[in-house]
Formats: structure tokens, sequence, C-alpha cells
């Protein structure tokens, strides 16, 4: 038995025009429980329900649709101003012994593949100490944001190969990462203290990078 015939029929008139259970609740000044119970047994209302659905899907593909293209475009603009300001850079900079280094170091070593991060990868200790003093003079990244993580062949010592490698990097043990060990006993003496792995994750800051490397060769090209 309905206690106010009145709501529920401006409710079931509601429900037919589409109206969602919360929109009619708040219309009649019901509660969407008392909205549900009065139009379940209703085989109009579930077809509603399901037309309903589909709109919201629909029209939450548009917004998600409005959103990327908004955010590729403050990307686009994004690049645009980090382009003009390596540009800059790259005049003030070109003639600094540290600068050239770090981009031949990362020309010859770097990763150029991930839009994402900057990763050096040699097994050359001197190498990471001349790359970290560059990221951080020229693109002003604080030390506490450089990780850090070794690939070592079984045969070599990981506590003794981290404190050459902290002592090389000058990185704390608390910026290196979990290391990766090769599996299997080498067929040969390893020569060398493992390959280090110099990450620093940004997606600007690595195209402020590539941008000065291509600026870089470009020059060296005249």
């Amino acid at each position: 038995m309905v206690r106010n015939q009145e709501k529920y029929e401006q409710a079931i008139g509601l429900r037919k025009r589409g109206f969602t259970l919360q929109e009619i609740a708040k219309y009649c000044d019901i509660s969407k429980s008392t909205a549900s119970e009065w139009l379940k047994d209703k085989s109009f209302s579930a077809v509603v329900t399901s037309q309903n659905v589909r709109r919201a899907g629909a029209e939450n593909a548009k917004r998600l649709k409005l959103i990327n293209n908004a955010r590729r475009g403050e990307r686009r603009t994004q690049y645009i101003e980090i382009d003009r300001a390596a540009e800059t850079e790259y005049k003030h900079y070109k003639k600094d012994t540290l600068f050239i280094a770090g981009l031949t170091l990362y020309m010859a070593l770097g990763n150029q593949k991930d839009k994402g991060v900057i990763r050096l990868s040699t097994t050359r200790m001197n190498a990471h100490g001349i790359f970290i003093l560059f990221v951080q003079e020229y693109l002003g990244v604080p030390k506490n944001r450089i990780r850090f993580w070794l690939l070592l062949p079984s045969d070599l010592k990981e506590e003794m190969m981290m404190k050459k490698w902290q002592r090389a990097t000058k990185l704390p043990f608390a910026q290196f990462h979990k290391n990766q060990i090769i599996l299997g006993k080498p067929t040969k003496k390893t020569l060398h203290n493992g390959t280090g792995n110099t990450i620093i994750g940004s997606t600007a800051l690595k195209h402020k990078l590539d941008r000065w490397i291509e600026l870089s060769v470009k020059n060296l090209s005249k």
C-alpha cells in the first residue's frame, strides 16, 4: 500500500520520461530507496535503467575525450615552453665542459626510447659520477630525486659492489633500488663492478635533455 499516491504517480510519470532514481527522489522529496521500491516491479523502469546506463557511458566517453584533448593541448603548450627554455639555456651552457660531457655521455650511454625516464646505464663508475653532477647542475634535479640500481653477475659480491658504487656516485644507500642479479655462473671472471643505472623520472626533464642533444648534434653538423 502506497501512503502517498500523488507522489507515487508522480514518480511513475517521471520514470517513464527517463528520470534517474536519484532525480525522482529529489523531485518528489522522497528517499532513493523509496523510489526504487516503488519502481522495482515496473518493466518500463528496467528499460529506463538500461537507457540511462548507456547514456551515462556515452556522456562519460565524451567527457574523457574532452579531458584527453585538453591534456594533449596542455602538453603541447608545455613542450613548446620547454623547447624555448632549452634553446636559450643551450646558448649559455654550450661552452661549459660539464654540460657537453653530460650530453655526450647520454648520447652514448643513455636511454633514448622512454620519454618519461632519464636513465644512464654503464659499467663505468666515473661516467655516473659526472652525469649525476650534470643533472644536478643543469637540469636542477635535487640529489634526493636520483635513483640508482645495479645489474650484477652472480660472481660479484653485492654488498661490496654497492659500497664501491656508493663512493663513486655519492648517493646514499636509501636511493639504491633493488639490484638485479644475473643467474648462472659466468664462464669467465667478471672484470668490472657490475652495470650501474642512474635514473630520474621526469617527462619534462627528459624532453629538455632530448632537445639539448638535438641542438648539440645540429651544432656539430654545421
